[in-house]
């Protein structure tokens, strides 16, 4: 990577990079528009009217008493749902959270060149791995616009991109005792937020600790009380997460008499796991940007691989276990829905799975290349570079969430509207002394933006969200053409 600078490049390479950067600029301008159209939308309004009837402490009592142990989603949406206007407050979380990715990953890249790259380098390439991350999560609405699912699971993505880069920091180029002990105080509180956040990134988070102080024992490296006390804290904070009460209570709840979901047998979810698993990675695999990503980085890379994969000459066969690592966390991620649901983990979780995907896939694309093929890498011609960049940026354009967003940014106007319309028509509804209120359907709503709707039945869970956030009694969808 030490390679990779303005000077090195030729003319070709040089507009390429040029558009790609405005491709980057270009894609998240769309996705920072449409933050403008977002609303609020089923437990959403919950706790919205949990934070305006009980204050924050309260609240957050409550959620971890009746519903889960996940403090960290808590804190932050009690927090956020605090102000009165929340429909205000809520457009700006996704835009918080678009470009606190760009950022994030960006720091994790600058902590792994160790200062060998420029900062526009290190910013264009945490913008291209940002969009390819927005291209490859299963459902963009719920990754970033529906706080329900953005808090839930993106922050902790967010947040692990950052631990990750303290980590790396702390093994690579941290030297003196100040930032060692930085460097813990900032892994300790982003171990405890992202423990707090989801299961799936509990799992993550600590596996990747277990590794890191396994290894750092096993080669008695100085760092080895640091992972081992990190390791010591996540498990601590999963302990307060997994044994919350409210954990228990929404299990027997979503395996009691009020579960109306159909659940496979368990032969048949054990059965269809690992096609689903095998199926997912080839879907992440077919897009193209990540091939002329990983490319380009094969063929910068080469002489600082063979530093560090090498030793006298031949590839160090140890280095192996780490693409056996990352497989195996990858298919043990996906296992945690098909053991407690008997079905695939819900779309918003998968993103965590994906950023452990694309994480390691270059990674793993490089040692896998050296292990392959060894010296033939350094006869990779410069050439290929220009057209593997020239893909890339086809693909960052034309992705099927980057797709569907250009055209949801005339989408998202309608859908704000109808919006507006529900919202004015709830309050008038209420002046009137109704209790029992029924509002339109919305019409075409953008995929980008839209999570889920209330339904007809009062009954259901986001129409008691939205009624108790109203103080009424019930609002629900009307019949077709029924206002």
């Amino acid at each position: 990577m030490a390679t990779l600078g303005m000077t090195t490049l030729n003319r070709a390479e040089k507009i390429l990079a040029g558009l790609i950067g405005i491709a980057v600029l270009a894609i998240f301008a769309t996705f920072m528009t449409l933050s403008f159209f977002n609303y609020p939308v089923a437990d959403d309004f919950c706790a919205a009217a949990k934070a305006r009837d009980l204050g924050f402490f309260k609240a957050l009592a409550f959620w971890y008493q009746n519903w889960s142990g996940r403090y960290t989603l808590h804190s932050v949406w009690t927090a956020v749902m605090m102000p009165q206007d929340i429909f205000q407050t809520y457009r700006i979380a996704p835009m918080l959270l678009l470009t606190s990715t760009w950022l994030s990953f960006s720091f994790l890249i600058a902590r792994i060149a160790q200062g060998r790259l420029l900062t526009h380098w290190i910013l264009l390439l945490g913008g291209i791995s940002s969009i390819l991350f927005i291209a490859g999560v299963p459902d963009v609405a719920q990754t970033f616009y529906w706080m329900g699912g953005s808090i839930t699971y993106q922050l902790a993505n967010i947040l692990l991109l950052l631990l990750l880069g303290l980590l790396v920091w702390r093994e690579t180029t941290a030297h003196n005792d100040r930032r060692h002990t930085l460097i813990f105080w900032l892994s300790s509180l982003l171990v405890i937020a992202i423990i707090g956040a989801n299961e799936i990134s509990l799992f993550l988070t600590v596996s990747i600790l277990c590794c890191g102080a396994l290894y750092a024992v096993w080669t008695r490296r100085d760092s080895r009380m640091f992972w081992i006390v990190l390791l010591v804290i996540a498990l601590i904070a999963a302990l307060i997460s997994v044994l919350a009460p409210g954990n228990y209570q929404r299990y027997s709840n979503s395996i009691g008499e009020n579960d109306s979901t159909l659940r496979p047998p368990i032969w048949l979810a054990v059965t269809l796991y690992f096609p689903w698993v095998s199926l997912r990675i080839l879907y992440w695999l077919s897009n193209l940007g990540i091939w002329a990503s990983g490319f380009i980085l094969l063929a910068v890379t080469v002489q600082p691989a063979r530093t560090l994969l090498y030793r006298e000459g031949k590839f160090r066969k140890s280095w192996l276990l780490l693409p056996a690592l990352w497989l195996i966390l990858l298919f043990l991620l996906n296992a945690i829905g098909f053991v407690i649901n008997r079905y695939p983990l819900p779309e918003r979780a998968e993103s965590v799975v994906y950023l452990l995907f694309l994480l390691g896939g270059s990674p793993v694309l490089i040692i896998l290349g050296h292990f392959l093929m060894g010296d033939g890498l350094q006869r990779i011609d410069r050439q290929w570079i220009a057209p593997a960049a020239a893909l890339l940026l086809i693909n960052l354009l034309g992705t099927p969430n980057v797709f569907e967003a250009y055209k949801d940014s005339y989408r998202g106007y309608r859908y704000h509207q109808e919006q507006q319309d529900r919202i004015a028509a709830i309050q008038a509804a209420k002046k009137r002394g109704e209790t029992e209120i029924v509002v339109a359907s919305l019409s075409h709503p953008p995929r980008t933006l839209f999570a889920t709707d209330i339904a007809t039945d009062p009954g259901n869970f986001r129409n008691e969200c939205l009624s108790e956030y109203y103080q009424v009694h019930s609002i629900r969808l009307g019949a077709s053409g029924q206002r």
